[in-house]
């Protein structure tokens, strides 16, 4: 983890997220399940409980840039690292408040070319990383979660996991 400083913030606003999320009274047949066990590589699954699809996710929890619902970039970025973990489809970033999610499907970063860029880590040096961006994003405040359901039930009904689903 580049950023261990916020591994418990990330827990935390995941397990509450999730809860949110799987409190919605809306009849779609979805469950957000998060692994127990630490993997490295993504932080759980959303299913089709009567088709048994899924969607495999990775959460962050920004302390920058994302507040009270409000984006301050065109372009949301993800890590080369992330992307080639081919099994996730889906970023879920909640903003530093937790009142909103900013949804991003990985296959609209991989139709960009990747650019080298210096990030802050924890540590006192700046990661020397490739960096993707898309515009293609979407952001669900937590008072509307049926709103990302019906994106994420059209997305495993349809099989289109970007953003054509928003």
């Amino acid at each position: 983890m580049k950023r261990p400083g916020m591994y418990q913030q990330h827990e935390e606003s995941l397990r509450e997220f999730v809860e949110k999320f799987n409190g919605v009274k809306d009849g779609l047949p979805l469950v957000m399940q998060i692994y127990h066990t630490e993997n490295f590589r993504d932080d759980g699954i959303i299913v089709d409980t009567r088709s048994g699809n899924r969607i495999v996710f990775d959460w962050e929890i920004r302390d920058k840039y994302f507040q009270s619902g409000q984006f301050r970039f065109p372009e949301v970025g993800q890590f080369e690292r992330k992307l080639k973990k081919g099994e996730i489809g889906l970023s879920l970033q909640c903003d530093c408040d937790r009142t909103s999610v900013l949804a991003a499907w990985h296959e609209d970063w991989l139709r960009e070319k990747p650019k080298k860029v210096a990030l802050k880590t924890d540590y006192p040096q700046a990661e020397q990383a490739q960096v993707r961006y898309t515009p293609h994003f979407k952001i669900y405040p937590y008072s509307d979660l049926k709103a990302l359901r019906a994106m994420l039930y059209k997305a495993l009904r349809t099989g289109t996991f970007n953003h054509e689903v928003f």
